[in-house]
């Protein structure tokens, strides 16, 4: 990713910026409401994700790049059903998968809270450079 950094810091103008949105490596979970019914069985996610984090801190560290701005915040996704949820999850997510254990815990919170729709929550960081 260093190297795709770089690339991308050859295209910018002088006034331009690079803005690098992805997962941290905390773990996404389910959740129904406020009921946490668990976390995604991930894969290797979490190690993909901190590569990217150290990727910036190398280009930062090789000095040609500097950070301008970097904030985390929460991105949802939503599913009418657990069903369907944990199918948009598989097709779309590399390896990470809900279980059907999860799904089952998902299914009879949402009986017990009508209207209510389970997510994904993850945790996204965003980070803002210009080239040095």
């Amino acid at each position: 990713m260093v190297d795709a950094l770089r690339r991308a810091c050859g295209f910018l103008s002088p006034s331009g910026s690079v803005v690098d949105v992805h997962p941290t490596a905390a773990l996404a979970r389910l959740e129904v409401g406020e009921l946490i019914i668990g976390p995604i069985d991930a894969g290797d996610a979490p190690l993909r994700h901190e590569a990217a984090t150290a990727a910036i801190s190398a280009a930062v560290a090789e000095g040609f790049v500097h950070v301008e701005q970097v904030s985390e915040f929460d991105f949802y996704t939503y599913g009418d059903s657990a069903e369907e949820l944990a199918e948009y999850i598989e097709e779309n997510w590399r390896e990470a998968r809900i279980g059907q254990a999860a799904v089952s815990r998902a299914r009879e919170a949402m009986r017990a809270a009508p209207g209510v729709k389970p997510r994904v929550l993850e945790r996204v960081r965003i980070t803002v450079f210009r080239p040095a």
